[in-house]
């Protein structure tokens, strides 16, 4: 999809959004719009920015929270999210989107980056992203942050620094 139907699937979003009608309830309860981007910043393990043609659009991973980077394990995941998508072709598929930035799943050689984030224990499932339940397998093995002794939330980590 080109940057024509991007800038509708935003006008859509952003209209209902104004109307206060639920954009997105959950996976399964929402219509998703796809569009091939390419990374051209990786600013933290969950926030990313793309460029469709030429309009740029900030993207917040959905369905995960991911540590800051100033927290245990932050850089570590930016880092893998870096190597991941960085120069490369993706596929956005936008859940939620504001006037440029918005939330999506990222397919990058058609591997969810939210899921492989939660399943290597880089990321904690968000609340109705469907992935808690590998959240939980990485906590259980344990791997990534679940490797120290009493990770902090990222939302913890945000409400005290703030």
């Amino acid at each position: 999809m080109k940057l024509a139907n991007l800038l509708t699937v935003i006008g859509i979003v952003g209209a209902a959004a104004v109307l206060a009608v639920p954009v997105v309830a959950g996976p399964e309860e929402s219509e998703t719009h796809a569009v091939t981007a390419t990374c051209i910043k990786v600013i933290d393990g969950d926030t990313i920015v793309v460029k469709c043609d030429k309009r740029q659009m900030t993207v917040d991973l959905e369905g995960i929270d991911a540590p800051e980077l100033g927290q245990p394990w932050g850089k570590e995941v930016r880092s893998f999210v870096r190597d991941m998508v960085e120069g490369r072709t993706l596929e956005v598929q936008i859940v939620e989107a504001g006037d440029g930035s918005g939330t999506a799943r990222i397919l990058v050689g058609g591997q969810d980056l939210s899921r492989l984030l939660a399943e290597r224990g880089l990321a904690w499932a968000t609340a109705g992203g469907g992935l808690e339940e590998l959240t939980e397998k990485a906590k259980s093995a344990p791997c990534g942050l679940w490797l120290d002794a009493k990770p902090v939330p990222p939302w913890e980590f945000r409400e005290a620094a703030a």
